[in-house]
């Protein structure tokens, strides 16, 4: 019972930071950085907003099926802030599903749902925000868990993490 409410928690709280926290902070910042200038990246609504259903869908797909995989087979969640548990930890290296094409489903998702929001608000600087949050997710947040990884699974993700794309799945790494 406890490693179930630790998980609601988990979500709940890693739910409002990436879909209330971060896109009011894009959107905020945009709107001040947009007062000085303007720049629309897509003239076109129609396209424009093919554009926003393609990554949304994508997006989600790879969001919620790795959360789905994460629970089933990992037997955990991801959730852990500022090195502080709020979700009890995989106990079980997850390879399969979404994870069979990047190490990072969950970001790589949410990535996409965050240049879907950027072209909704149709402005180079969100787009320019979500850059440089995603540099920051991938310099720090996944070396971060790549280290809990290799020290839990070892070898077993040191194999996987040599033939797996760390976040966009269309490249995968050489054999």
């Amino acid at each position: 019972m406890k490693n179930s409410n630790k998980m609601i928690l988990g979500y709940i709280v890693g739910g409002m930071l990436v879909i209330l926290i971060v896109p009011s902070i894009i959107y905020f910042v945009t709107i001040l950085m947009d007062n000085i200038y303007k720049i629309n990246i897509i003239q076109n609504h129609i396209l424009q907003w093919i554009i926003v259903l393609l990554l949304l869908i994508t997006g989600l797909l790879f969001g919620i099926s790795s959360i789905i995989y994460q629970n089933v087979i990992g037997k955990g969640g991801p959730v852990e802030i500022a090195n502080i548990e709020i979700s009890p930890k995989t106990k079980n290296l997850v390879i399969s599903g979404p994870y069979r094409f990047t190490r990072n489903p969950m970001l790589f998702g949410t990535f996409l749902i965050y240049f879907a929001f950027a072209i909704i608000i149709n402005s180079i600087t969100a787009v320019f925000i979500v850059i440089i949050f995603v540099v920051f997710m991938l310099t720090v947040v996944v070396k971060k868990e790549e280290e809990r990884l290799l020290k839990d699974f070892g070898n077993q993700y040191e194999q996987y993490r040599n033939k797996t794309s760390m976040i966009i799945p269309w490249f995968p790494k050489k054999k």
